[in-house]
């Protein structure tokens, strides 16, 4: 079997250069609201470092980040649930949150980018960045959510190089090929050696190990992988290729990321 993953290849001067700015509380210019765009509300309860509950009744996730989850359902809460919980409700409980890039969300929540005003910041803080740069969540795309994924990215391998927030954790460390197994069933970022890039019917597989039974595989659809042609990632080019790719890890022969949007892979050597 064959295995491909495709990035939206994150430059690497961007994390070292112009990006440091970000890592303090993140602020950005709101735009002005689109008339698809949700109304601001007010925010009356945060439920998790990534959710939380309007004024109005409206519930919010925000979009293209993962933070740790609380208990539920008689699943133990992940390691600094609380901390990341505690530090979005700080910064916006009280407060008018605004919207962008809105995505459609099967439990009928608002999930979007989000900015936050009032207090004693002059511009709204962008929600996401802040809980990023302080190493409080993982940024997770999905195809129809990646609208400022570029500026996540960069701002995560920031902390993520100094080990802020649950990047200190081996819990949330960055995966090996060869360790991923461990993790089937969870949210993951596996970074690793493409052995080689195949196209099978249509489907190109990128394969971490000589044997596609048991070794990781990144498997991309017919359909998507012209998503990433777009992007200028040429799948089948990537044998040998270091690569970082994040999302949902299956099992099948052995553990699988199925990816169908190119901002899911970075490309870190070609």
């Amino acid at each position: 079997m064959g295995r491909k993953l495709a990035p939206a290849s994150l430059h690497r001067r961007l994390v070292l250069g112009g990006l440091a700015a970000w890592a303090a509380p993140v602020r950005l210019q709101a735009r002005t609201k689109a008339p698809d765009e949700p109304a601001p509300g007010q925010v009356a309860y945060v439920y998790s470092g990534h959710s939380f509950t309007l004024e109005d009744g409206r519930r919010v996730r925000l979009g293209s980040i993962e933070a740790p989850r609380p208990a539920h359902s008689g699943v133990r809460a992940q390691p600094l649930a609380d901390v990341a919980r505690a530090a979005l409700e700080r910064r916006i409980l009280g407060k008018t949150v605004q919207f962008t890039n809105p995505v459609p969300d099967r439990f009928s929540r608002i999930r979007a980018q989000a900015f936050v005003t009032g207090g004693a910041a002059d511009k709204p803080v962008w929600v996401q960045g802040n809980l990023i740069a302080r190493g409080l969540a993982r940024v997770r795309t999905w195809r129809d959510d990646h609208a400022l994924a570029a500026q996540l990215l960069a701002l995560e391998a920031l902390a993520r190089a100094h080990k802020r927030g649950l990047w200190a954790l081996a819990f949330y460390a960055v995966r090996t090929p060869q360790n991923v197994a461990a993790a089937i069933g969870s949210f993951q970022i596996v970074q690793g050696r493409v052995v080689d890039a195949v196209r099978v019917r249509g489907r190109v597989y990128l394969n971490f190990g000589a044997d596609w039974r048991k070794d990781f595989t990144i498997s991309i659809g017919p359909r998507d992988t012209r998503r990433f042609a777009r992007a200028g990632i040429v799948l089948e080019r990537l044998s040998g290729a270091l690569v970082r790719a994040r999302g949902m890890i299956r099992a099948q022969n052995g553990p699988i990321l199925y990816l169908d949007h190119p901002q899911a892979l970075e490309v870190l050597q070609g």
